[in-house]
Order: structure tokens, then sequence, then C-alpha cells
């Protein structure tokens, strides 16, 4: 593999509808290996961006480059590369997993037993492949449905809202596999969401739309470290007697949030040192200290208010 090789390119990609713009000049790349999170509200464009991707929408304008193959001169050819669960996959409730798989895998010129094993074993499906679909979780059909989208070996996969539906235990086992993926595999993934706290979690960089634009896009790590230091911190502490008048006499009042088990301020790395000094000092004890929201949600808001981090 090609350092920083890239795999998608996708330059001033428009689309209209009816002649109202929904997707508006879009330009961004995807490496070998990495995780971007699309992000945006609903409606914002990013399952537009997802179907255009895959062809089932044309764009209006604009070009897409798949593994150095452009979808709209070769689109078998440049397709053959693309994994995708954009909508709830197709299955068949009264075939097994691995049956479903079979049936899907033979409609490609890729057949293999030993590929579908391959996938079984990556994904960790052994104990209920064998059992018919319809007894399946929300969590095990999600995972036969990224199966289905992985036996073909793409070298890019597309997933639209991945952890809809799924219980924590479930969105941790998907973002382990999707890791994987991503090292393991060097799959380049596209995961389209409005959970910022899960982007954060899995994600190498992000794209963030609103209205059909992109208004930003860079690395994760580069995006987190912006210009603002603030942020909120909560304090949990067991003797609370005294907490109120010492935190009066060293904070504004008014920028103080009180809670049944302590209480929360807005402070820089610094502070947050400096006011837990001051609380041990005063014989306050500090079980535990927590940063509340996330920098990628504070980016995000940021950026859809219009206003400058």
């Amino acid at each position: 593999m090609q350092e920083n090789e890239i795999v998608l390119k996708v330059s001033h990609l428009s689309k209209k509808i009816k002649k109202s713009p929904i997707i508006k000049d879009v330009s961004f790349e995807l490496k070998r290996g990495e995780i971007l999170g699309l992000l945006g509200p609903n409606g914002s464009g990013k399952t537009t961006i997802l179907k255009m991707l895959v062809g089932l929408i044309k764009p209006t304008s604009g070009t897409i480059l798949i593994e150095d193959i452009y979808l709209h001169k070769e689109f078998e050819k440049a397709i053959t590369n693309v994994g995708a669960i954009i909508e709830n996959p197709v299955m068949y409730d009264y075939l097994s997993g691995y049956d479903n798989l079979v049936h899907f895998f033979r409609m490609t010129d890729r057949f293999s037993y030993e590929r579908i094993d391959e996938i079984i074993d990556l994904l960790r499906m052994d104990d209920y492949v064998s059992d018919k679909v319809y007894t399946y979780s929300l969590g095990m059909r999600q995972r036969l449905g990224l199966a289905q989208a992985l036996l073909h070996k793409p070298s890019i996969l597309l997933l639209d809202e991945p952890t809809n539906g799924l219980d924590p235990e479930g969105i941790k086992s998907l973002r382990e596999t999707l890791r994987k993926l991503a090292v393991e595999e060097e799959v380049s993934i596209i995961i389209s969401s409005h959970i910022l706290a899960e982007i954060e979690l899995i994600c190498d960089s992000v794209l963030v739309m609103d209205d059909g634009i992109c208004i930003e896009r860079g690395l994760l790590s580069d995006l987190q470290n912006g210009k603002s230091t603030k942020h909120i911190y909560s304090f949990k502490v067991i003797n609370v007697d005294n907490l109120q008048s010492l935190l009066q006499n060293e904070y504004y009042s008014d920028k103080i949030q009180y809670h049944s088990s302590g209480f929360s301020l807005e402070l820089d790395v610094q502070e947050v040192a400096k006011l837990n000094k001051l609380l041990v000092e005063a014989e306050i004890d500090v079980i535990g200290i927590e940063r509340t929201g996330s920098p990628l949600e504070e980016l995000f808001l940021h950026k859809l208010r219009g206003e400058e981090s």
C-alpha cells in the first residue's frame, strides 16, 4: 500500500432535483484505510451523496473517481470496488444467514465458499449464521448486511446511519469491527451519521455537511485542537457543606451549575487543576472530574451556527 493512497476522489459534485439544489459543489478525497465521518443534520445531503457514490442517483454535475476509474464512464468496473449499506439490506427471512450470503455472493463473478467462511470469522458470526434470519436481532441483521457488503472484497465501504437501533453493546461491537476492517483489511470507510459521539470514537476525519454544502473537512485530530480551550467540566464531590460559598468567592456564581453530586463549570485545563487544588485544600473531597460534551460536538455546533471556534 502506498502511503496516503487515494481510493476515492469526488470533484465538484452537485445535484439538483426539479431545479432545486440538493448538493452544491462538494469535493473531497478518501485515503486507503481511512474512516471518514459524513456529518450533518437531517436533510443536509449526506444520504444523497452516498447514493451518488453507488450510482443510485446520477449527479447533475461533477465527477466520482473510484480506484482511478470514473464512475460515469465505467460504472460496472468502478462499482465492484464498493460495498454499501445505504438502506435496509435485502434479506430472505426464512433462509439462514449463511444461505443468504451464498445466494447474494453467487450474483457476482467472485464466488467462493472460502471467502464466505473468511467473512463469517472476521465478523464473528459463527454462533448464529446457520439460524434463520427471522430469528435475528437488529444487531445480528446489521452484521449480516455488513457481511453481504464485504463478500466481494471492496476497497470502499459506505454505511448510512449504521448505529440506528443498536444497543450500546451492538454499537461497541460495530465500532471494533469497522476499525479492524480499516486497519487489517485496509478498507476505506465512509460513515454517514448524526451521532457525534460515535463518529468521534471511530473516525480519522470528518466532512461536515449543511444544506448541501461542505462546511468543514479535515482530520479529526486537527479539528479537535481548535482555538477554543475552554470546556464544561463536571466535578463530583462528597462533602458539599461549604461548597457554594467557596466557589462564589472565586468564580462568577451565574457560571456555576450545581447538581446533586457537585457542580459543573466552564474551564480550561490549567483552571481545572487550580480548582481541584482549591477544593482539596478546603477539605472538600473530589471523587471525580469529567469533561462533558465533546470537541467534535462543539465544532459541529459552531460551524452550523456560522460561528468561529
